[in-house]
């Protein structure tokens, strides 16, 4: 029996949220740069993402990039913008054809030009898709959010 079969798909939440955090500790443990790990959870957040629209899980919030994060060194910052285009540019045609429409969420305005036009392309390519919403927190902070 497959696993999504064994899934009460009457009793899960409409809306999931994840935090996203350890991804760079682990590749540190495993004896890998930091990036190896980032670049590891995209495949990790691919397989939720599709399993969470298989599964009929209406919303889905991936809080992937704090405010606290632009404290990082330089490098790995400017990695992480990187991969995040890398990944919106890759799965655009993904998300379209699975139905999901991406949402953002955060101080946006605080992002690098590069990854704000790729945003904007694929915010707008998926708008009218309805199997799942999914929402990434990008340069987001609870004391913002409270406010």
């Amino acid at each position: 029996m497959n696993l999504l079969d064994s899934i009460d798909q009457t009793n899960l939440p409409k809306h999931l949220a994840i935090i996203m955090d350890g991804n760079g500790r682990w590749a540190k443990q495993q004896g890998f740069l930091r990036a190896f790990g980032h670049e590891n959870g995209t495949k990790s957040v691919k397989k939720t993402i599709t399993t969470c629209a298989k599964l009929g899980i209406e919303y889905l919030t991936l809080y992937a990039f704090s405010t606290e994060n632009w404290n990082r060194p330089k490098f790995e910052v400017d990695m992480l913008m990187k991969l995040l285009v890398k990944a919106l540019k890759k799965e655009v045609k993904s998300l379209h054809e699975n139905n999901i429409k991406l949402n953002a969420i955060g101080n946006l305005d605080l992002l690098p030009s590069s990854v704000r036009k790729e945003l904007t392309e694929v915010l707008e390519k998926t708008k009218n898709n309805t199997r799942l919403t999914l929402s990434l927190a990008l340069s987001y902070g609870s004391r913002n959010e409270l406010l």
